[in-house]
């Protein structure tokens, strides 16, 4: 791993009785407070910002469900678990996350009620109110609302700050402004917003308005990503495990490190203020693992 940063020890610091289990993300809001969603129970969790366990959200709006492998024909059931795998903190701190067994984006305050949901539980489709399996949500300074409809469709959808649908952009495919799964999204200073594509191995960036701005190629299996001020942050999965950075602009790229000794498998990363990267990592070892902190020098 490169020099600059080094794993701290210890962290989180977990309460007795609670365990993650494949950790897929994680996110932080304007107080210094983490998020994390896992497959585990209680599979929504806040952090301060120091590690320490505060407490669980929405339970009762994050049930179980079974989730489908859709590389089979026909799709094959994989489990009956918590399927939460896209995870947002908006700019008013309300925390966004999206379901892939129930096709659900939902929205939570701060204090972890349910304020919105979009799409239809159990109900997966093609029409504008619906999803397949979404990867990903974030919101801009308006509160327009994106989601990367990743798994089954393969495309991004935007809505309004009040949840109706506006624009939908994409389909199954390799040349530019067409996804093979969409994974990841971010979203800069101008709203311009990143997606990260799993199959295409690579970052696609946007206009508000769908407009393709550019393309970054030969990023195997990119998963996460996340712009930080002038910088963007791509995690890859299988085959390079790395974190990569680069300028806004994507003329400079350096290698943050590389391999599963470095940040495993950074299936979703988080930037802090300081520097430091959080990486969810979700194949781990053993299924408990928990997320990692990096502290930059």
């Amino acid at each position: 791993m490169h020099a600059s940063y080094t794993k701290q020890t210890g962290w989180p610091k977990l309460p007795d009785g609670f365990a993650f289990r494949m950790v897929s993300n994680i996110a932080e809001d304007s107080l210094g407070r983490l998020y994390f969603v896992h497959r585990g129970a209680r599979p929504l969790v806040r952090f301060d910002r120091d590690g320490n366990f505060l407490e669980s959200l929405g339970e009762t709006d994050l049930p179980q469900s079974v989730n489908y492998d859709l590389g089979k024909n026909p799709p094959q059931p994989i489990g009956r678990e918590y399927w939460l795998h896209g995870l947002h903190v908006d700019p008013w701190n309300n925390i966004w996350v999206t379901d892939l067994g129930r096709h659900l984006v939902l929205k939570f305050d701060p204090h972890g009620r349910l304020l919105m949901t979009l799409g239809q539980s159990g109900q997966p489709g093609e029409a504008l109110d619906r999803f397949n399996q979404p990867t990903a949500v974030v919101v801009d300074r308006s509160g327009h609302i994106y989601v990367a409809d990743g798994y089954g469709n393969s495309r991004i959808v935007k809505y309004s700050a009040d949840g109706r649908p506006q624009l939908a952009w994409g389909r199954r495919g390799s040349a530019p402004g067409e996804f093979q799964t969409p994974h990841g999204l971010s979203i800069d200073a101008d709203d311009n917003i990143y997606v990260s594509e799993r199959m295409n191995h690579r970052v696609q960036i946007f206009s508000p308005d769908g407009r393709a701005l550019a393309l970054w190629p030969d990023l195997c299996r990119a998963d996460a990503i996340e712009v930080k001020g002038e910088h963007v942050y791509v995690g890859t999965g299988y085959g390079d495990n790395a974190i990569y950075r680069f300028t806004r602009d994507g003329r400079n790229r350096e290698t943050v490190g590389r391999g599963r000794d470095a940040f495993g498998y950074p299936h979703g990363i988080h930037v802090d203020a300081a520097g430091s990267i959080h990486v969810a990592d979700p194949v781990a070892e053993n299924a408990a693992a928990r997320p990692a902190k990096y502290l930059a020098a």
